[in-house]
């Protein structure tokens, strides 16, 4: 109990106590850029994507896992359907598929490069993180999918 002499001081430490305790509640709120690091499973649970950075608050994501990662010759599958035909034999897995950066101010990743092996399409959206759940809002042409993953643990 704070006495009259004292009451200023203690009440002015009560404030900032609490000013402190919301000040880091909300920061662990927030999304943090790295967040996105690790390999996620997509929502049809035939493809993981391994998301990394490299450089700050810039990243990438490849291919690294798929259900089906061999035709019926037992061999592994190409990029087929890429718009590019230099790339038409490159191995699926391990290719590269999206391109993105954080956003600070608008706590999501500005999706520039997008791409769908499965359709051979890239387009270009925002993700979001929210604990174990990524949220995909991509499109192209007003065509817009919206996708999640589940992080791999």
């Amino acid at each position: 109990m704070c006495n009259f002499a004292g009451k200023i001081p203690c009440i002015m430490r009560r404030k900032l106590g609490l000013v402190v305790l919301f000040g880091l509640l909300t920061m662990s709120l927030w999304a943090k850029p790295d967040d996105i690091c690790g390999i996620w499973i997509d929502d049809n649970k035939d493809g993981k994507t391994e998301f990394y950075k490299i450089a700050p608050n810039k990243y990438e994501a490849k291919l690294v896992w798929l259900a089906k990662s061999v035709d019926s010759d037992g061999k592994p599958l190409r990029d087929k359907r890429n718009p590019d035909k230099s790339k038409r034999n490159d191995l699926l897995i391990g290719q590269k598929v999206m391109k993105m950066d954080w956003d600070a101010k608008e706590q999501c990743y500005i999706l520039h490069y997008a791409y769908d092996p499965k359709w051979g399409m890239t387009g270009t959206g925002k993700m979001w993180v929210k604990g174990d759940v990524m949220t995909i809002k991509a499109g192209k042409w007003g065509i817009r999918v919206t996708r999640t993953m589940d992080r791999v643990k």
